[in-house]
């Protein structure tokens, strides 16, 4: 008889548990339902409206064809680009505008470019600028500079998430205007500076330089 009692005692105590677990509001759903209700809390990508500004770089068969072009939309949603004029990207995500800008250029070009395009936030530009990287890393865009000492060619590599596996990083060039307003550029072969231990091909970049990693031809 006690021992009835003792086994009757625990099970109320487990069931009390389990209830206790319930209790707290959780619901038990099925993995699709909880992803559901996960993507149901993201927060909605921002469309670009009149007045935003982009950064576009556009690059064909390894060349820069358009190179860190900045522009801002107009109230009519259009934006003025190199080679191909007007386009209307008003009211569209990022990923959007990227995709009407491609069929744009894809109807310039005869083989496929590839578009790069950033949203340009000139209150969030940092106080020393910034360094534009194109081309084959896994992270183009803006890069900015931490401080007044610029930034190296490996440090700013490195932001930009390293080279993809198509990149050909003997061919590293870079773009800069000079005082005098030319248009002056540098090639650099990166394996020196790593392979080599050459320091000198590890360059001092400043605001408004252009890095642009072209892809190896195999």
């Amino acid at each position: 008889m006690f021992k009835g009692v003792v086994f009757s005692v625990l099970l109320f105590g487990v069931l009390v548990l389990l209830n206790g677990c319930s209790a707290t509001g959780a619901k038990t759903v099925s993995a699709e339902e909880f992803s559901e209700k996960v993507d149901d809390g993201k927060a909605k990508v921002a469309a670009l409206v009149a007045g935003d500004g982009i950064e576009l770089s556009v690059e064909v068969d390894g060349r820069m064809e358009v190179a860190a072009h900045r522009a801002t939309i107009n109230h009519a949603g259009m934006v003025t680009l190199p080679l191909v004029g007007d386009v209307k990207i008003g009211g569209m995500t990022l990923a959007h505008a990227r995709s009407a800008i491609y069929e744009t250029y894809g109807a310039y070009f005869v083989n496929s470019p590839v578009i790069m395009i950033n949203r340009v936030d000139d209150a969030a530009e940092g106080e020393w600028g910034f360094i534009t990287v194109t081309g084959r890393v896994s992270q183009p865009g803006r890069i900015k500079i931490p401080s007044a000492k610029g930034m190296k060619l490996t440090a700013v590599i490195q932001e930009a998430g390293g080279f993809e596996a198509s990149a050909k990083k003997s061919d590293i060039r870079v773009s800069r205007t000079s005082k005098d307003g030319r248009k002056i550029q540098v090639t650099v072969d990166y394996d020196e500076i790593g392979q080599e231990g050459n320091l000198q091909a590890d360059i001092d970049l400043k605001d408004g330089d252009i890095v642009y990693v072209p892809e190896r031809i195999f």
